[in-house]
C-alpha cells in the first residue's frame, strides 16, 4: 500500500531495491499539507450517483484468495541476475503491510491507514508535492478510482497506485517502473470490515494494466478508401515483445496458420463477394505462454450520417404542380435515425418516424424515405431534413424553378481531411466549399460542403519517447504538454497517449477526458533505450476506423536503436493511413535518417527541432512555442465533403485542388465516418 516502505528497507543493499520498488511510504507522508480545491469524483467520468469519496471510504480487510502476490515467480524472465531474496522479504512486508486498510476523507484530503498503523495524507488535488528526500506524489480521483502516483527524486523510479470498486469489494492495483529491478505489477482484493461495504457501484469494466507493454497488434491489410477486400490477403504484424516466438492466426474463429519465425505474418483467404469477417492472432513465448493477443474486423464499412435528395419526379398533370420526391438517408452503424421530415420553402409536408425500428443496428445503412409534395410553384424549392436519436441534424435543398427533374441515383458521401496552406506555408481559414475541387476519374468536380475544424471532433495522438536520453527535458516536458492537453482539446475532441522506450505502452486509451490524459502523464518514467519505429507504428494503429479529424504528435530525440518493426513497414503503413505527423525532435544533433524528415513531410505534418542547451525557462519556451504552431494547424483543419457514384465497396482514390490564387491543398486524408 501507499505508506507500505519497511524502514528497514531504506539502509544499505536491500535499501536500493527496497526504496526503488516502494518508496512512497511516509515520503509522501510528509508532503505539505497545504490544500487546494479537490477534483470532483465526477469530472473526468460524468455525474456520480455516489461520490467516488463514499463508495471507497470504510475498513477493508484482504481476501487472501483473490489478492495476488507481489512477489514474481522465480521463472519470471526478469528475475535472472536480481536479489531474489531481497525481493522475497519486500513481499513479505508488503503482505503484512496490506493485511487491512481503512480509507477515509477528511475535507478536501484523502487518508489511508495500513494493517501497521502507518499512515499517509494527502490533498487529491492533482497537483504535485514534493517531499524533504525530493520524492513527489500526486493524488486524485478521476474515472471511477482513487489515484496516487509517486516519483522519486531525478525522476529515478515510479510507483503508482489505483484503488476502485469491483461489485462489493475494493481492489487496489500496484503498479511499479524503476531503472534497476524488473517492472510489478499486482492486485490486492479487499472484503468490508463489517460485511456491509459502502454505498457503491463497480467499475464498469474490469480494470486492466494502463502501463502494460503491448506484445502484438495486427498491421491492417492494404485496401482502398471504403474499398472491401476478398480472396488472398496478406496479414500482418507488430511484435513488440522479443520473446516472441511463434504467432498463430485465426480467421472467424479457425486457425488459419503458426508463424514460427519473424517476420510474423500470414496469407488468408477471404470471403467473396466480401463480407466482414475477423482476423485474430495470439502470440506465444518460448514456454508456449500466451503473452497477447489482437483482432480487427475487415470489410465493416461505416457511413457518414448525411441526406440526400435523390430524385424528382412529376406526379401531376401539368408536371409542376405535384412532386414526388425521393431521399437518401445514411445512417453511421453506431446510431438510429429518428425523423425524416419533408418541407415545400419552410412549409412542412410529410414527416416519417420509426423508420429505422427494423434496420440493424450494427451496420451502416442507407435507408430511402420518399413523400408527394404538392402546391408547387416556380420559385419554390424542396427540403428534406434527417434527425438522428441523438439530436444531430442533416438537411437538403433543391430548387424546383429551374430543376432538371431526375430518376433516384445512388450516391455515397465521402469525407476528406484537408489542410491548406499559403506560399509561406501558415495554414489558412476563411474556407468555403467552392474553393474546392474534386476527382476522382475524368473532369474535376465541385465539393458538396466543407466543415471547419469547431464542426468535426478531432482524434489526437501524442507519443512521447521516455528513454533515458530524454531525462533532461522530463520535466518541462510535462508541463507543456499538459498545457497543450486543457487548450487544444475542445469537448467532443478526444485523444490518447503512448509511451515509447525499449518497448511501447499504450499509457491512455482513446479518451475525451482531459483530467485523465493529465494524470496519465504522471504514469511517463524516462528510462531504457529507444524504439521509435514501433512506437510510430504502434501509435498509428491506435487511430484504426475512429471517426473525425486526427494528427499524431511524437516527441523523441529521433534515434532509433531497439525497434522490431522496420523502417519500410511503418513508411508504407504511414503513408497508406495518411494521418499528419508532426515530430519534435530533442536531441544535440540532427535526427539521423530520413524517417522522421520524410514522414513529416508526405503525411503533412511537420518537423520541429529543438536543441537543448539551452536554460530551462528557454526550453519551456520554445516547447510551448512549437505545440502553439501544432493547434494552430489543428484549427485550420477542415472536412471536405462530396458525393461519388461509386458503390459502396468499390473504392475511391479523389484529388483535391483549391481554385484560390496563392494556396496549395498541404494535406489530403480520406476520413472514416462521423458517426
Amino acid at each position: 500500500m501507499l505508506t507500505d516502505a519497511p524502514t528497514s528497507l531504506r539502509l544499505g543493499r536491500a535499501a536500493s531495491l527496497g526504496i526503488v520498488l516502494c518508496v512512497l511510504a511516509f515520503a509522501a507522508a510528509a508532503a505539505p499539507s497545504t490544500h487546494a480545491q479537490a477534483v470532483p469524483a465526477g469530472d473526468a467520468a460524468g455525474t456520480q450517483a455516489v461520490p467516488l469519496s463514499v463508495a471507497l471510504e470504510g475498513s477493508w480487510v484482504q481476501n487472501e484468495e483473490l489478492s495476488e502476490d507481489p512477489f514474481p515467480s522465480p521463472a519470471n524472465r526478469f528475475l535472472e541476475g536480481f536479489a531474489v531474496g531481497t525481493l522475497r522479504q519486500f513481499a513479505d512486508s508488503l503482505a503484512g503491510r496490506r493485511a487491512s486498510l481503512v480509507i477515509e476523507f477528511p475535507g478536501q484530503d484523502v487518508l489511508i491507514t495500513n494493517a501497521v498503523g502507518e499512515r499517509i495524507r494527502l490533498p487529491v488535488d492533482g497537483i504535485t508535492r514534493h517531499d524533504s528526500h525530493g520524492n513527489a506524489s500526486t493524488a486524485f480521483l478521476v474515472d471511477d478510482s482513487l489515484e496516487i502516483v509517486t516519483h522519486g527524486s531525478n525522476w529515478a523510479w515510479l510507483w503508482v497506485e489505483t484503488l476502485y470498486r469491483q461489485g462489493d469489494r475494493l481492489v487496489h492495483l500496484t503498479e511499479t517502473q524503476n531503472f534497476s529491478v524488473p517492472d510489478l505489477g499486482f492486485h490486492t482484493v479487499y472484503d468490508h470490515a463489517e460485511g456491509k461495504p459502502p454505498p457503491g457501484r463497480a467499475a464498469k469494466v474490469e480494470r486492466s494494466r494502463y502501463a502494460r507493454p503491448a506484445a502484438i497488434r495486427i498491421v491492417p491489410p492494404r485496401r482502398p478508401y471504403r474499398g472491401l477486400l476478398s480472396g488472398p490477403v496478406e496479414v500482418q504484424t507488430l511484435v513488440i515483445d522479443p520473446l516472441v516466438r511463434s504467432v498463430e492466426f485465426f480467421l472467424d474463429g479457425v486457425r488459419v496458420k503458426q508463424a514460427r519465425k519473424t517476420p510474423f505474418r500470414a496469407r488468408v483467404r477471404l470471403d467473396d463477394p466480401p463480407r466482414p469477417q475477423t482476423v485474430e492472432v495470439r502470440a506465444y513465448s518460448d514456454p508456449g505462454g500466451l503473452t497477447g493477443s489482437d483482432r480487427i474486423v475487415l470489410n465493416r464499412l461505416d457511413s457518414p450520417f448525411g441526406v440526400r435528395i435523390a430524385g424528382i419526379r412529376s406526379a401531376g398533370p401539368d408536371g409542376r404542380s405535384a412532386l414526388r420526391v425521393a431521399a437518401n438517408v445514411s445512417v453511421p452503424r453506431t446510431a438510429a435515425l429518428e425523423r425524416v421530415a419533408f418541407y415545400r420553402g419552410d412549409h412542412p409536408v410529410a414527416t416519417f418516424d420509426d423508420l429505422d425500428a427494423a434496420a440493424n443496428r450494427g451496420e451502416a445503412r442507407t435507408i430511402p424515405v420518399n413523400a408527394l409534395i404538392e402546391g408547387v410553384s416556380a420559385g419554390d424549392f424542396v427540403r428534406v431534413t434527417a434527425q438522428l436519436a441523438d439530436g444531430r441534424e442533416m438537411e437538403d435543398a433543391e430548387l424546383v424553378q429551374g430543376a432538371e427533374h431526375r430518376s433516384e441515383i445512388d450516391v455515397q458521401l465521402v469525407q476528406l481531411q484537408v489542410l491548406v496552406v499559403d506560399r509561406k506555408g501558415n495554414p489558412v481559414g476563411d474556407l468555403k466549399a467552392t474553393d474546392f475541387e474534386v476527382r476522382e476519374k475524368g473532369a474535376w468536380g465541385p465539393a458538396e460542403n466543407l466543415h471547419v475544424s469547431d464542426d468535426v471532433p478531432l482524434v489526437l495522438g501524442i507519443a512521447i519517447d521516455s528513454s533515458e536520453s530524454m531525462h533532461f527535458v522530463w520535466r518541462q516536458l510535462h508541463d507543456v504538454v499538459r498545457v497543450f492537453f486543457e487548450g487544444a482539446l475542445a469537448a467532443d475532441d478526444r485523444a490518447f497517449l503512448v509511451d515509447f522506450d525499449h518497448t511501447v505502452r499504450a499509457v491512455q486509451p482513446l479518451t475525451a477526458s482531459r483530467p485523465l490524459l493529465k494524470a496519465r502523464l504522471h504514469r511517463l518514467l524516462a528510462q531504457g533505450g529507444t524504439a521509435l519505429n514501433d512506437g510510430l507504428l504502434f501509435s498509428l494503429l491506435q487511430f484504426r476506423n475512429e471517426p473525425g479529424r486526427r494528427a499524431l504528435i511524437v516527441v523523441t530525440d529521433g534515434d532509433d536503436h531497439h525497434s522490431r518493426a522496420k523502417r519500410a513497414q511503418v513508411t508504407e503503413y504511414a503513408e497508406r493511413v495518411g494521418v499528419p505527423i508532426y515530430f519534435i525532435t530533442l536531441g544535440w544533433s540532427e535526427p539521423r535518417g530520413p524517417l522522421v524528415k520524410r514522414l513529416s513531410r508526405q503525411t503533412g505534418g511537420r518537423l520541429f527541432r529543438i536543441h537543448p542547451g539551452q536554460s530551462r525557462t528557454a526550453l519551456g519556451r520554445e516547447m510551448r512555442q512549437v505545440f502553439d504552431r501544432i493547434n494552430e494547424d489543428l484549427r485550420h483543419q477542415n472536412v471536405l465533403t462530396y458525393y461519388t457514384e461509386q458503390p459502396p465497396g468499390a473504392g475511391v482514390e479523389p484529388e483535391v485542388r483549391t481554385t484560390r490564387t496563392g494556396l496549395r491543398v498541404k494535406s489530403v486524408l480520406p476520413l472514416e465516418a462521423l458517426r
